[in-house]
Formats: structure tokens, C-alpha cells, sequence
């Protein structure tokens, strides 16, 4: 009769044991699966939509002084449709950004258009789509801009790129401005500006962080 009690005993023991481990176990998973979102920051997502570029012409510098060929600058106007999302659970960001228009690898900043900045607030998993005008008359394009620029106005399309530099700060975070850099690509046509040519294609936009603490 003690042998039978005793080994009862144990075996409710060890059943006791395993679970308390499940449960255990149970627990934290679910804390974990809980706290995770609050733990992680992810950086926003961003989509260029539709776009239609209606100035974009080189034309010979009128104080240039040199030998033919003439100094050649760049004038250009494009708008373009940027989609920013927040990916985050829990967290909302705060948006800072400036535009700036970019071709042949080289940067244009418009600094002085109103509709080239971005201040904005996001939710957590909320998307917000900004408009985006940028434009610059007279700017030097690189040594080898005028060749490019001629070679791609015969195809009849020009590969541009519209960025944000923009700093961003996350909701429950360290109270960090974190910089970060979208990179939109677009391919685009020049049409009369009465009847702009609008490319519907989306692009995922390229985004780039700075790896500093908080960030």
C-alpha cells in the first residue's frame, strides 16, 4: 500500500511539473509576443505613385564665357506621388522632410518651394500619401549631364529620382530625431505641361538609416 501511494504521488508530482512548465511556457510566449512590438522600431515604408514631369530642358548659360560648347543648365519641374506607410503596431512616427530632385547622379535641393517639405504625423500601421513639387531653373548639371541628358530626351524617357531627407521621430522612443533618406526612382516622359503625361507604375522607394542609438 506505501509503495502504491508512493508512486502516485510521484507520478502526480511529475504531472504537476510539466504543467507547470506548459503554463510557464504559455506565459511567455505571450508576454513576449506582446512586448515585441513595443521592443522593435521599424523604419516607414515608402511607394512612389503616379508622376508627370512637365519642364525638363537644358539650354546654354547665358554669362558663360567658354568655347563652344557653352556651358549647358538644367531647368526642371516634376510632381510626384509618394506613399508613406508606418509598419509599427504600437508606435506612431513624426515626419520632417525636405525634397530634392536628383538626375545622372547628381542632386538638385529646392529649398525655396513650399510644397517641396513634408511635415507630417502617422499612426501606428497608418498610411498617408503627400504630393510632392519640385522644381529648379538654371542649375549645372554634371561633366557628362548634357550627353546623358541628350542620349535619354532621344528615347524619349528621363530616369530621375525625387528624394526626402527627412528626420523622423518614434512614438515611446527615446525622444531622437532620427535621419533618414527616401529614395523614390521614376521614369518619366516630358509632355506639354497642358497635357501632362502621368506614369501610373508604382515604385517601392529605397530608404536609408543612420545607425546612431534610439534610431
Amino acid at each position: 500500500m506505501a509503495c502504491w501511494e508512493r508512486d502516485w504521488w510521484q507520478k502526480r508530482h511529475c504531472e504537476c511539473t510539466w504543467t507547470k512548465a506548459a503554463l510557464w511556457l504559455a506565459f511567455l510566449l505571450l508576454t513576449g509576443g506582446l512586448i515585441a512590438p513595443f521592443a522593435v522600431v521599424k523604419p516607414p515604408t515608402a511607394t512612389a505613385g503616379y508622376a508627370f514631369l512637365t519642364r525638363f530642358e537644358l539650354s546654354p548659360s547665358p554669362n558663360s564665357t567658354a568655347k563652344p560648347p557653352p556651358l549647358q543648365l538644367l531647368s526642371y519641374n516634376a510632381t510626384v506621388h509618394i506613399a508613406l506607410r508606418n509598419p509599427n503596431l504600437y508606435r506612431g512616427i513624426s515626419y520632417l522632410a525636405l525634397a530634392a530632385f536628383s538626375f545622372n547622379g547628381t542632386r538638385f535641393d529646392d529649398e525655396s518651394s513650399a510644397a517641396g517639405v513634408v511635415d507630417l504625423y502617422l499612426d501606428a500601421q497608418e498610411e498617408k500619401t503627400v504630393r510632392l513639387e519640385v522644381g529648379g531653373v538654371d542649375r549645372k548639371p554634371p561633366a557628362a549631364g548634357a550627353a546623358e541628358f541628350a542620349r535619354q530626351k532621344e528615347a524619349g524617357w528621363f530616369e530621375v529620382e525625387v528624394r526626402l531627407d527627412a528626420v523622423v521621430q518614434y512614438d515611446m522612443a527615446r525622444k531622437t530625431w532620427c535621419p533618414l533618406d527616401i529614395i523614390c526612382p521614376r521614369r518619366l516622359q516630358l509632355v506639354d505641361s497642358d497635357v501632362a503625361a502621368i506614369a501610373f507604375n508604382k515604385t517601392k522607394c529605397t530608404i536609408l538609416r543612420v545607425k546612431i542609438s534610439g534610431c
